[in-house]
């Protein structure tokens, strides 16, 4: 009894391990762009103190992260591609440049979009002070927020899908008020108001009709077939990418490196509509880690470019 008890066990473990080894490998690779707040008009809130756009990336953030359905870019590795690209203005970003962006990140696909709705709406508060930020009262609060949001391709800058999230909460009652100035935007405080709760309830929206449509039929074997990252390391023959193991990269793996000798404007609009890129090396993967690859060059492509940082690589 005990001997079929356990062969049944070690035949239920090689069975499931396959399986999750699968659905590590599948996982997309994405960064959410600081959202564009320029919409919004009723700035009721104090605009150094918050920035409305980025807070709402990384609720996205945090909400991609509770699917486990993705594998989720650092928001400074984006802001600083974004600074060195000079992407960052409000307007700049369409999806022809968020795709240019996500090549450099080596990501599947970028999220981005637009707040469209951010208001707080509350009768005069007064009472009793208690602490420093907070007072005690009575106060009626509408709070809504919308938001518009792109799935972008980064391969081709075909937008995948656009949704809108929305979320609205309202109150009256005995209740505690805030003073905005002390609050950090996706603060435990924040969440707690109505209009943390709004917000939440906008992007778990929109993030979920996004995570459904990133792994809609006919995008998994297109999308997931080629590793993309950037070298972060070149001398002589031997070259570091910025992808490793998390990434799927392993030992053996072919990558061709590419140089975008530069990018392609629409005359009258000024947008980034298409890049001008030479192929410039193979190279193999010899050694992994968590978070970059060894590589050597196996063949050059390019008699006049020789692998630098910053160049894209594409595996084969």
């Amino acid at each position: 009894m005990k001997r079929r008890f356990f062969l049944w066990l070690l035949l239920f473990i090689f069975a499931a391990l396959p399986l999750q080894n699968v659905g590590a490998e599948e996982l997309y690779k994405i960064a959410v762009l600081p959202f564009d707040d320029g919409s919004v008009q009723d700035r009721w809130w104090d605009e150094g103190h918050w920035d409305v756009g980025k807070g709402i990336a990384d609720e996205f953030v945090t909400e991609f992260l509770k699917t486990n359905r993705f594998r989720l870019i650092e928001r400074e590795q984006i802001d600083q591609v974004l600074a060195e690209q000079d992407f960052g203005q409000t307007g700049r970003v369409d999806a022809a440049t968020a795709a240019s962006i996500g090549k450099i990140l080596g990501v599947d696909f970028l999220v981005m979009g637009r707040v469209t709705e951010f208001s707080l709406k509350s009768t005069e508060v007064s009472g009793l002070s208690l602490k420093k930020g907070i007072g005690l009262g009575v106060k009626s609060t509408n709070a809504i927020v919308a938001i518009d949001a792109r799935l972008v391709d980064s391969t081709t800058a075909e937008i995948i899908a656009s949704v809108t999230g929305r979320g609205d909460k309202r109150s009256t009652n005995l209740s505690v008020a805030v003073e905005w100035e002390a609050i950090a935007f996706g603060s435990d405080e924040f969440r707690a108001t109505n209009l943390g709760i709004a917000t939440r309830e906008a992007v778990a929206s929109a993030a979920q009709q996004l995570a459904n449509q990133a792994y809609s039929s006919g995008r998994r074997s297109s999308q997931t077939a080629k590793l993309k990252g950037v070298v972060a390391y070149a001398s002589g023959d031997r070259v570091i990418i910025n992808i490793g193991s998390t990434a799927g990269v392993k030992p053996e793996m072919v990558f061709v490196v590419s140089r975008v000798l530069e990018v392609v404007k629409d005359p009258i609009t000024d947008e980034v509509i298409d890049e001008v890129s030479e192929a410039v090396a193979e190279i193999k993967v010899t050694e992994v880690k968590d978070k970059s690859a060894t590589c050597t060059v196996t063949k050059k492509l390019n008699n006049h470019l020789t692998t630098a940082v910053g160049d894209v690589v594409v595996q084969k």
